[in-house]
Order: structure tokens, then C-alpha cells, then sequence
């Protein structure tokens, strides 16, 4: 019995922990939020304005501005929604390469052509987290998976 109870309890906790993951990094295995808009040019880097937006308020960018922004994707169409200007942008995206580390991909919005990845990242002494960083329009979006 106990060890009914024990396969149980590892079997309920790898589902907690799997979140939206799927066998491979996809895109469109959940919903993003976006964390932090940075500026993609080194300029910026030498001064005070490389983190431009922040999805939450943080101590260490207080004039970043703040925003609510998600991405959905589907079949190749992307939804990016701006909550808190009530805008909508549309796009599509396609898978380049899949390795074991993450899946790149080609991705336009409203006409503008970047690249995203999905992968893990792993920060010192914290779990995994699915993120996706995506470069488009001289920006940086770090999104991560938005686990509901």
C-alpha cells in the first residue's frame, strides 16, 4: 500500500512540476508573459536605459516602464496581447531547428521579422523555468512560461 501511495505521490508531483512542457521545446505548449523588454543595441548598455519595460514592478529598473503583455501561439499564428493598452498584435511563426536544449524560431508580428527560442533556464539554486526570449525590432522580450 505504501507503495501505491509513494507511486502516486511521484506521479502527482512530475505533473505539477511539467507546467506546460511537452516531449520538446514548443512554442505553442502554453501561454507567455512577458518579463523584460531590453533595448538590443550595445549604446544602450553603456548607459542607464538597456531595460526599457518590466512585466513586474522591480526595485532595480524604477523608470522601466510597467506592462502586462502575453504571447499565445497555434498552428503557426502568434497572439500578442497588450492588457493594458487593450491592443491586439497578430503574427506567425515556424520552427527552424529543435535540439535537445531548446527549439528556434523564425517569427514575424505585424510585418516585423525577429527569432525566438524556447528552452529551459536554470537559475542558482531555483527550479528550471521555461522561457523564450525573442528578438525583434531592435528589442529583447524575455517571456516566460505563464503558469496559471
Amino acid at each position: 500500500m505504501k507503495r501505491i501511495a509513494g507511486m502516486c505521490a511521484l506521479l502527482l508531483c512530475a505533473a505539477a512540476l511539467s507546467g506546460c512542457r511537452s516531449e520538446h521545446f514548443a512554442m505553442d505548449a502554453c501561454e507567455w508573459k512577458l518579463q523584460t523588454v531590453l533595448r538590443g543595441d550595445l549604446e544602450a548598455a553603456q548607459d542607464d536605459t538597456l531595460v526599457v519595460a518590466v512585466g513586474e514592478a522591480d526595485a532595480r529598473y524604477p523608470d522601466a516602464a510597467r506592462v502586462n503583455i502575453t504571447l499565445t501561439a497555434a498552428d503557426g499564428a502568434l497572439t500578442v496581447t497588450d492588457a493594458a493598452n487593450d491592443t491586439t498584435y497578430h503574427g506567425v511563426y515556424a520552427m527552424q531547428q529543435q535540439t535537445p536544449d531548446g527549439t528556434e524560431y523564425a517569427v514575424t508580428i505585424d510585418g516585423v521579422s525577429g527569432y525566438a527560442t524556447v528552452s529551459e533556464t536554470q537559475y542558482a539554486g531555483q527550479p528550471a523555468v521555461l522561457t523564450m526570449p525573442l528578438r525583434i525590432g531592435g528589442y529583447d522580450l524575455y517571456f516566460t512560461a505563464n503558469e496559471q
